[in-house]
């Protein structure tokens, strides 16, 4: 007894199989595995849902208001109206997740309904874990639509996800402003293994030292929501992330996400790039519209990757085009690796050197997000690693706009701004930022994070 998915077969135990009455069934959603949608079924198919697959991946305790819902759409691929007679949740672990057929895009409601010849209505997923799981043992649910379709009485996808405590932290030193006007302040990221941030730590947490001169005095650990940031977006085009069903909006969508989190005082600037590199925007902004009629803007584009060429224009146009704080980053997402550099190791490095060389000498962390077919994460990872950024991998291309919402918080609310004293006048020292803190459980978590310091410009 099975359920068709596309181009993929979930077994279904027969004492589910026998609940539902799928005797015959068949037919279901397209996608891909990571949750990206797409299709797959034949006309003939009929009902279909998609996408095929979504796993939430990592949420951790505490976090469970910061885990976007997921949005699935039932569609009638057949030439005749069918009714829709439930859409519920079933197999090992329904209860860890909740559907609201009220949700998404298009609210199918509840059923009985007719979804007629052509169309498509949607209900959301959202993972409200009850107990703890392993990334080895997740949680799972079957997601079912039963219609009178006779050839497809029963279609759907499956859920997934994981639930875990808090039982590591990253500490990342994004930028070391050596020559603030009220003295030395570092912006320091603070999360956990899923990537969300750890907020409200105290002063007592932190442990600054100079590399080679001795531990620095701290006077004030805050955080930066009321302190501007300079943000570029640097999105790829190329024609692997083109033929992606759903990849390029699902991809727009976190941007968008992104942008309308922006504080007042905040400005970004959007470049998108395949074959060349493309400014969306003439200057940085603060303008959401601006921004958003960027992101939609066709890029026109052709189907390389100039991925080192984009984050090297990215960083540059902080000092050309009119950003406006101290505070910087970059973001920037790509699927694999920079079709323009030469196929060898030697090449890629240099190419990878120099960007990172380039983000060091400006101060401005890069951070990289994987998705796609072809990541290459050992790039990515370094490059984030080593300018101060962080590298995201996300399941699959729909949860990028979680990416986004975890980058959202940590870039708009949960980045810590330290101040401190006792700086040495050494040139190439580093600063080496220290967190330590009981967890609720009483367990000691801690971790450190290292980033050079550069000297001040005259």
């Amino acid at each position: 007894m099975t359920l068709e998915y596309g181009k993929s077969r979930l077994l279904v135990p027969a004492l589910l199989a026998a609940s539902l009455g799928l005797s015959g069934c068949g037919g279901g959603g397209g996608g891909d595995a990571g949750g990206g949608g797409g299709g797959g079924n034949t006309p003939e198919t009929g009902i279909t849902v998609v996408p095929e697959r979504f796993d939430f991946g990592i949420m951790t305790e505490g976090n469970e208001d910061h885990v976007l819902p997921r949005q699935f759409i039932i569609r009638n691929e057949g030439a005749t109206s069918h009714n829709i007679s439930s859409i519920n949740l079933f197999g090992r672990d329904p209860r860890q997740f909740r559907l609201d057929d009220s949700g998404g895009n298009a609210p199918c409601g509840a059923p009985p309904f007719d979804l007629p010849a052509g169309g498509s209505c949607t209900v959301e997923v959202e993972f409200e874990p009850r107990s703890f799981s392993t990334p080895e043992d997740p949680f799972e649910a079957l997601l079912i639509a039963q219609s009178d379709n006779p050839n497809t009485p029963a279609v759907g996808g499956t859920v997934a996800g994981t639930y875990e405590p808090v039982d590591e932290i990253f500490v990342t030193v994004n930028q070391v402003n050596a020559c603030a006007l009220n003295g030395p302040q570092a912006f320091v990221s603070v999360t956990d293994q899923g990537g969300f941030p750890i907020s409200n730590l105290r002063t007592e947490a932190f442990t600054l030292v100079e590399l080679g001169s001795g531990e620095l005095k701290v006077d004030h650990v805050g955080h930066v929501a009321d302190i501007g940031l300079s943000l570029s977006i640097a999105m790829d085009y190329s024609g692997s992330i083109t033929d992606l069903p759903d990849a390029v909006d699902n991809m727009e969508a976190g941007a968008t996400l992104l942008v309308n989190e922006m504080k007042a005082n905040d400005d970004a600037d959007i470049i998108k790039y395949a074959n060349e590199v493309k400014p969306m925007t003439e200057y940085f902004t603060s303008d959401q519209d601006i921004l958003q009629d960027a992101i939609d803007d066709p890029p026109g584009l052709d189907r390389d990757t100039a991925f080192y060429a984009a984050t090297e224009e990215a960083i540059e146009r902080f000092g050309t085009k009119k950003s406006t704080h101290d505070r910087k980053a970059v973001i920037t997402l790509t699927d694999g690796e920079d079709t323009f550099v030469d196929d060898t190791e030697a090449a890629r490095k240099a190419a990878l050197d120099a960007t990172i060389d380039q983000a060091l000498g400006a101060d401005i962390p890069v951070f990289t997000i994987g998705f796609g077919p072809f990541i290459q994460i050992a790039e990515l990872q370094r490059l984030a690693d080593e300018t101060g950024g962080l590298f995201y991998e996300p399941p699959g291309d729909a949860n990028l706009q979680q990416v986004f919402q975890q980058l959202a918080s940590l870039l708009f609310e949960d980045q810590y701004v330290i101040d401190f004293s006792g700086l040495s006048d050494n040139e190439g020292s580093s600063l080496e930022v220290a967190v330590a803190y009981d967890d609720k459980y009483n367990e000691t978590r801690a971790g450190e994070g290292i980033k050079p310091i550069q000297a001040c410009q005259q």
